[in-house]
């Protein structure tokens, strides 16, 4: 098979089949690179111009300008909605801000993370959800030019096009954000009305908002994520009943929004142990799973792609929390060959790291991961690995 361009090779691998080589991702929340300084130090290892301004989001996940894309050889470039022109952005103090839905997040001098310090509906009664001031997911400038980038990007470039999560978070993760992580969870058991409240009005916001967004980009884009955790790293954070009971019914309307208005692959992120909900996404129609934290229990590379290598792409699996910071760019590549062995078998892998680089990874790594992904990414790959 010749040279395939990034759009051809990244719709084969998606549909199980196999391209020239494995295709290579950048850009998410979940497979960019944390902060300005880190950008800057691989920019300055790579040789490349220093004098770009740097864009960032959502605490200063980097938008790789593309002359890192190529560099790197990634064949993904990320479309989001707008920042709506009725939030304004308050700031309680130098480290604290409140976000569009009231939950002030702080992020700590030196942390490279921001949590929210209080949850605005933590005493709400049934009552007080629908008096809650709620987003409007219809509010225009959300959309605005939306469809015209799409359509330049689509005509203009051969990347694959993916549509990034709306908020970064999903049903579940706005619902404790908004109550609090303990109460959210008590709700369940002895306050199952109002969960059930909660959730389907988070749900109306979440289908419009989809649907909106599929209606500006969905002609044009390859892939939408959508990002809902729902585990550790040591298992579920609830039981498979209770995932069915409260939130299934909710992926089920948000899953079949998004599918209306694309043919676009959907792809869902949740992080940690996600095993014991696999049957109930490929029953939903998700087709590609992030970020394979392998790491976590029950999430050996070999099982996930035994049992699920027919139904879903894996998107990730390279360990961004001990080993890309601690290895040597020799144990780098040989990982990168492990993975694409284990994954990419048939098509059906998404090559990344299986979350956002941190800063404490070395730049030599970072090149190590994706020179690598190059070289053993061709296909026909390498003998089988343990």
């Amino acid at each position: 098979m010749g040279e395939l361009t990034s759009r051809e090779r990244f719709t084969l691998a998606l549909n199980h089949k196999e391209p020239d080589r494995v295709p290579i991702d950048l850009g998410s929340i979940a497979s960019t690179i944390r902060t300005v300084a880190a950008y800057d130090r691989l920019r300055n290892y790579m040789g490349l111009a220093l004098d770009k301004r740097i864009r960032h989001f959502a605490d200063e996940h980097i938008i790789p300008d593309e002359e890192i894309l190529q560099a790197l050889h990634v064949d993904t470039l990320y479309l989001r909605m707008n920042v709506p022109k009725t939030w304004e952005r308050v700031r309680l103090d130098r480290y604290t801000v409140v976000d569009e839905w009231g939950v002030p997040w702080y992020k700590a001098p030196g942390s490279f993370y921001t949590f929210p310090i209080s949850h605005p509906m933590k005493t709400a009664s049934m009552e007080e959800i629908e008096k809650f001031p709620w987003p409007d997911p219809n509010e225009p400038s959300r959309f605005e030019g939306l469809r015209e980038k799409a359509k330049q990007l689509f005509t203009r470039t051969d990347y694959a096009l993916v549509a990034d999560g709306i908020t970064g978070v999903g049903v579940f993760d706005m619902s404790w954000h908004l109550r609090g992580m303990e109460n959210i969870f008590l709700d369940m058991i002895i306050n199952p009305g109002f969960t059930e409240a909660l959730f389907q009005r988070l749900t109306d916001y979440y289908v419009t908002v989809y649907r909106n967004y599929m209606q500006a980009v969905g002609e044009y884009i390859h892939m939408v994520i959508y990002y809902e955790d729902l585990s550790g790293q040591d298992g579920p954070l609830m039981s498979p009943d209770l995932y069915r009971k409260f939130i299934k019914p909710c992926h089920r309307r948000i899953f079949q929004a998004i599918k209306e208005y694309t043919a676009a692959k959907l792809c869902v992120h949740t992080c940690g142990s996600i095993y014991a909900f696999l049957d109930d996404y490929v029953e939903l129609g998700v087709d590609v799973l992030n970020p394979v934290q392998i790491s976590a229990r029950d999430m050996d590379p070999h099982r996930l792609k035994q049992k699920y290598g027919s139904a879903l792409t894996f998107h990730g699996a390279i360990d961004t929390q001990r080993f890309l910071p601690r290895a040597t760019p020799v144990q780098v590549q040989e990982e990168v060959r492990r993975m694409i062995i284990i994954l990419g078998s048939g098509g059906g892998y998404l090559f990344t790291s299986c979350h956002s680089i941190q800063p404490d990874v070395p730049p030599e790594n970072i090149v190590a991961l994706f020179s690598a992904a190059v070289e053993h990414g061709r296909y026909p790959l390498a003998a089988t690995v343990s």
